[in-house]
């Protein structure tokens, strides 16, 4: 539904108000423009003033045909005009002035002018009193008590209470504390205007019991120049802002009567990134619009009404993952959004960042998330850098906290992205150690050969001394030298052809690197000259590095030239074959044949050279297996990093603030430990004991691995012979999963000096919604049905009080069914569902906005009849 004015289109928000204003038919006023241009020179002055909440109080007079065309004038321009009446009682020396302000849909009623008759009564049988000077026949207490006889709604606000004729000039402290004790005084002045004096101050508050009206200000303006512009302090006007969400004379009172949080002397900006609207193209929601407030948003609705698909939505525009061990009812949450959306279903939602920058991003149905500034698309930014560290938790996902695994999930929400990089670098290092075991296990294949490399070397020895004993080897030493050489020549060109394909590969990996570097553009002009220094410095490297091109370009020609002088070399040797051929035939001997000579010297030969390779493969083992022990000291360093980067966001959650405390053990999850272990040694027959022991004695199964050929240490000890094999086996087939292992660390909430989870449903909810909210580094929060496990007595003691504490700080999304928080949190935004033929249909408005109201009570009291009879019956039982 469009709102009326579109002031309101995103809620609750702050309007200056101006209390104290006159106009042509005061005999004060002086106005020189055209007779037909006063009504638009003077809502256009309101409008410049930026003015939009104004009451005309004329002096002890009303002119309500003057009212009604100003009035529409300035509701065109969405400005709220109130009727008034800047009335002089006859209290104190000199008559006191009060600004009465009246509910123009009850004082105008149908177009009777209720107020003037209210002026009639009060100033009988009075003359020429339209004036400042003017007195009526009635006291303050007695003036009051008229009004209320009228049975129709207003308020007063005491006029320039410092000054002659000011509440605070005329009465002393005797009357004041008199005045005070008396309800309806008490109940009709809401508000003291143009308060200044500190000493003052302190006086009131003593005479009134520290329970003071709101202050306010109004211009007291005697022309429409002087409109907005009065009341200067110190070179700065002193201005009025209300915070309400509807123009009508509830929510003006309302913000007077909660002056804590509704009213201001200045405004500021939000402070935290929020989602601005959410636009809905396909699907339930197609052509729909959620405008959201960047502090308090409700969703209400009865059950199915489409409230928890549409949080749902936000989150999953947000980039907000569910993860099928963390949130309950995975699947469900996630088919509310296909369901939502449908296919093809696009979200486009207008965030703002804590700067108050605009961004579009836009999200089709199983797509990644886009965002533009100004129609250009930001390559790899994420809603979570625009609205930072949101938290989400679905329906009943909160009554889940307290176990490891939820407690591990909902800090990951508080820590975000700072573990991002930490862990970054520990995959690094993971790959680092999963990259030695490899080769490691490459190795032990190769060296497995050993023995068989031996058998045969001794074995080829044996046949070759045959040989020797009958001199054939002499006859056969030129043909052998020529297999050593062709051998030698052919190692030498895999190793040429190796260097040259590894420099190849080199090159191409960094070669485009530079190019980053000379895009780069000095903002700063006293780093000028420094930067240019230092990319002179990158030059001069990169010039050392294309040098390589020219490096690799002469090695290729010289392994060319390396091809022919090999080339040249078997054609030689091609010409010796007739004369290798002839030597063999000479050879005469019974079983024995030259051809086995040179065959057998050739594999005795690559026999060697391979035993060899084995013995440096020995001493490469020996390499990495040191390399693997600090890579693994390395991995450690790096968890415990992560642990104190994790410890200290902690702290500063736990002195933010008080409602509970967070512990963290390092590694502490033993039980999850146990878990990973007993799922790894399945089948091994290794009994729960032996496992428990394991866990105990073991941080993680790297210090496990450092113990595992070492006597003494606790795995051997808890072991038998049988039962270690088995476990020795079972880890090296699992090694690079064990080694890389991060035992979990352990949390705990704490409340009240208690577990979490030692506590009920209702004080652990109690606990985690004031914790949740008091979050000062959460941009948004989102919950779906936050009173479920509460009852309304710890809702408005603890949360609802919360909430109207921060709500400024954070924005805060909440589907409910508990009428406490919208109404007695002063929701900002209410957003009413409704399913309807297959669309989800909403309604949205502040609680200041009445058709908002009736949707409270009908959806959440259970509609108007119930209410009304719970109201009465709750007043008979305080009787």
């Amino acid at each position: 539904m469009e709102k009326e004015f579109e002031i309101f289109r995103n809620g609750s928000t702050w309007l200056r108000a101006d209390f104290h204003l006159h106009t042509k038919a005061d005999k004060e006023f002086v106005y020189h423009g055209e007779e037909n241009s006063f009504v638009s020179d003077y809502v256009n002055k309101l409008n410049q003033e930026n003015i939009n909440i104004a009451a005309i109080t004329n002096h002890n007079k009303f002119d309500y045909n003057e009212y009604k065309a100003v009035s529409k004038k300035a509701r065109k321009q969405e400005i709220y005009l109130l009727p008034g009446v800047e009335l002089s009682v006859n209290d104190g020396a000199n008559g006191i002035h009060c600004l009465v302000i009246f509910n123009p849909l009850e004082w105008l009623e149908n177009g009777t002018d209720y107020i003037n008759s209210f002026i009639n009564q009060t100033f009988a049988g009075k003359h020429n009193y339209e004036n400042e000077n003017g007195r009526s026949n009635d006291s303050l207490i007695e003036t009051i008590k008229k009004l209320d006889a009228f049975e129709k709604d207003y308020f007063i606000i005491m006029a320039h209470i410092e000054a002659n004729s000011g509440f605070y000039k005329e009465f002393n402290g005797g009357r004041i504390t008199e005045l005070g004790q008396q309800p309806i005084f008490r109940k009709a002045v809401l508000g003291f205007q143009k308060v200044r004096t500190r000493d003052i101050i302190d006086k009131l508050n003593l005479w009134l019991d520290n329970e003071l009206p709101c202050f306010v200000e109004g211009s007291d303006a005697k022309n429409i120049e002087e409109i907005g512009t009065g009341n200067v302090v110190n070179g700065v006007t002193q201005k009025t802002y209300l915070k309400i969400g509807a123009f009508n004379f509830e929510a003006i009172k309302y913000a007077l009567l909660d002056q804590k949080h509704r009213q201001a002397t200045r405004t500021t900006e939000p402070i935290n990134g929020y989602i601005k609207s959410i636009s809905f193209k396909g699907g339930k929601m197609n052509g729909s619009t959620l405008h959201l407030n960047h502090s308090m948003n409700n969703l209400i609705g009865i059950r199915g009404s489409g409230k928890s698909s549409i949080l749902e939505a936000i989150r999953y525009a947000l980039d907000i993952d569910l993860t099928r061990n963390q949130n309950v009812d995975f699947e469900y949450k996630s088919n509310l959004v296909n369901a939502l959306l449908g296919s093809g279903g696009k979200i486009t939602s207008i965030l703002v960042d804590d700067q108050g920058k605009e961004y579009v991003a836009e999200k089709i149905l199983g797509d990644r998330t886009n965002i533009f500034i100004d129609g250009e698309l930001q390559i790899g930014l994420k809603p979570n850098a625009i609205v930072k560290k949101p938290i989400y938790f679905g329906q009943k996902d909160l009554s889940q906290i307290g176990d490891s695994l939820s407690t591990e999930y909902l800090i990951s929400k508080l820590i975000g992205d700072r573990l991002l990089n930490k862990k970054r670098e520990i995959e690094e290092k993971n790959q680092d150690v999963l990259r030695i075991l490899s080769e490691l296990k490459k190795i032990d294949s190769k060296v497995a050969r050993k023995a068989d490399f031996e058998a045969k070397q001794a074995e080829l020895n044996i046949k070759i001394q045959v040989f020797k004993d009958n001199e054939i080897d002499k006859k056969l030493e030129k043909q052998i030298s020529f297999n050593k050489d062709i051998n030698f020549i052919s190692r030498i060109f895999n190793f040429e052809s190796k260097l040259i394909n590894a420099l190849n590969d080199f090159n191409a990996e960094f070669e485009d690197g530079f190019t980053e570097f000379h895009n780069y553009v000095i903002k700063e002009k006293d780093n000028y000259e420094d930067i240019e220094t230092i990319l002179k410095s990158l030059y001069s490297f990169e010039a050392i590095f294309f040098e390589l091109g020219t490096i690799q370009l002469k090695l290729s020609e010289k392994n060319i030239e390396f091809i022919g002088l090999a080339e040249r070399f078997y054609a030689k040797f091609e010409n010796l074959k007739e004369e290798f051929s002839k030597i063999k035939r000479e050879i005469n001997l019974p079983n024995i044949q030259a051809d086995d000579y040179v065959k057998y010297t050739k594999e005795l030969d690559l026999t060697k050279a391979q035993l060899s390779e084995l013995e440096k493969l020995s001493l490469k083992k020996k390499e990495l297996e040191t390399q693997l022990k600090q890579t693994l000291v390395s991995l450690q360093n790096l968890w415990h990093n992560e642990f104190e980067i994790i410890q200290e966001e902690i702290k500063k959650v736990n002195e933010d603030q008080t409602s509970i405390k967070i512990a963290v053990e390092f590694k502490g999850n033993k039980q999850d430990f146990k878990s990973y272990l007993k799922e790894n040694l399945r089948g091994s027959n290794l009994r729960e004991n032996n496992i428990q022991t394991i866990v105990d004695n073991y941080n993680d199964l790297i210090a496990v691995y450092e113990d595992l050929n070492i006597q003494n240490s606790p795995i051997f000890k808890s072991l038998s012979d049988v039962q270690l094999h088995t476990f020795k086996e079972y880890f090296k087939s699992n090694i690079e999963a064990f080694l890389t292992f991060r035992v979990p660390d352990k949390f705990d909430i704490i409340y009240r000096d208690r577990s979490l989870n030692e506590h009920s449903l209702g004080q652990r909810a109690s606990a985690l919604i004031i914790f949740l909210l008091t979050l000062k580094e959460s941009d948004l929060i989102i919950i779906d049905q936050p009173e479920d496990d509460l009852d309304n007595q710890t809702i408005y003691n603890d949360v609802i009080k919360v909430l109207k504490e921060l709500k400024n700080t954070s924005q805060f999304i909440f589907a409910t069914h508990n009428p406490n928080i919208p109404v007695l949190g002063d929701c900002e935004q209410v957003v009413s569902c409704r399913y309807d033929t297959n669309n989800i249909e909403i309604n949205l408005g502040s609680i200041d906005d009445e058709t908002i109201r009736k949707e409270i009570v009908n959806i959440m009291e259970g509609g108007k009849e119930a209410f009304n009879n719970r109201k009465r019956i709750y007043e008979l039982w305080t009787h």
